[in-house]
């Protein structure tokens, strides 16, 4: 793809692909606890600089995905996702992956950060692109299984966040209706 014919991401894009990755990691297991945390440390600082425009669905995702590795580490109980990704997950193309630490970097630096703040969200890019093979991709003309993701895609995907964590929230409004009334 043309980089002149290509539209760079939003930061919303950008952290909904973070979110996406860290979700990932976690569906793999407990060993991804530190990277999936590290992603979600980065969302949280950039959910506190600014307003990404997703109601808080990206963190509120990766926080109750977190909670369901750590219980399935404590217990080896293994809740259902929230959503279900497709495996195989298909690739950011280095471009996107490029676009993504540029646009999440750029945001991360207009806000007043202290250097352990810097250093996750600078270890968090890096586990962005180790993941997802940038150099491997870059060396090579190779196109992963699974394809390249999209920007349609991703929007899909918080689209789809948005509609579960609602489902989640209405079911809990009712339960507490419930025992209220009890």
């Amino acid at each position: 793809m043309k980089r002149e014919n290509r539209t760079p991401l939003t930061l919303l894009e950008a952290c909904t692909l973070m979110a996406r990755e860290a979700v990932s990691l976690l569906e793999g297991g407990v060993d991804a606890l530190d990277s999936g945390t590290k992603f979600r440390e980065t969302l949280a600082l950039l959910n506190s600089t600014r307003d990404l425009g997703d109601g808080g669905a990206l963190l509120a995702w990766v926080d109750h995905e977190l909670e369901s590795a750590r219980r399935f580490a404590k217990t080896g109980e293994r809740a259902d996702s929230l959503v279900k990704l497709d495996a195989p997950l298909p690739m950011p193309d280095p471009l996107m992956q490029l676009d993504t630490v540029w646009t999440v970097l750029q945001a991360a630096a207009q806000g007043s950060l202290t250097e352990e703040q810097w250093q996750t969200a600078l270890d968090a890019m890096r586990s962005l692109t180790e993941m997802d093979g940038l150099e491997d991709m870059v060396l090579s003309t190779d196109v992963p299984t699974a394809g390249f993701l999209t920007t349609d895609a991703l929007q899909d995907l918080l689209r789809s966040v948005q509609a579960a964590l609602s489902k989640i929230q209405d079911h809990s409004s009712t339960e507490s209706l419930v025992q209220e009334m009890m």
